[in-house]
């Protein structure tokens, strides 16, 4: 007959071992703000919104105006929640920015095409891929959607 200590020492030390399994990282929700989720558990050293001062420094702004040149959806559990990356070609350069999820930009009515003129303000952040701006705001034409608050967090 097996013990079934060994088999709990084995489960506990995989769950300590990978905080990401720990709080269910890979199902059940997108974890697609820079790799914050929300759900780290006491093992964690990441904060939890509830857990950041109130003195809280918003990122630096960036403001990136010019032509959509590549819109790209990141898989999410339904089509609503994947998640609409564009590269805009400003100053010379393409600027790849996180906007948010095709749901969010539907009930905004925001339709979104290659060669179309935006203005997107964000934040920076650099990636294993390279830099990114995670956009707070998306101008096109005279419609203004807001996407994230000004500390960051999604709206959605």
């Amino acid at each position: 007959m097996q013990h079934p200590i060994p088999n709990a020492v084995f489960l506990l030390s995989c769950l300590l071992i990978s905080p990401a399994a720990g709080h269910d990282c890979w199902g059940g929700h997108h974890c697609g703000n820079g790799g914050y989720c929300g759900r780290y558990d006491s093992r964690s050293t990441r904060q939890t919104p509830e857990s950041v001062s109130p003195s809280y420094a918003a990122p630096a702004s960036k403001v990136v105006d010019g032509k959509i040149s590549e819109i790209i959806y990141l898989p999410g559990p339904t089509a609503d929640t994947a998640m609409v990356e564009a590269r805009v070609f400003a100053n010379g350069r393409a600027a790849l920015v996180r906007l948010a999820p095709v749901g969010l930009l539907k009930q905004s009515q925001l339709a979104l095409r290659e060669g179309d003129t935006v203005s997107v303000t964000g934040f920076e952040v650099s990636g294993m891929e390279g830099d990114l701006v995670v956009a707070t705001e998306i101008r096109k034409g005279d419609q203004r959607v807001v996407l994230r608050d000004p500390r960051g967090q999604p709206v959605w």
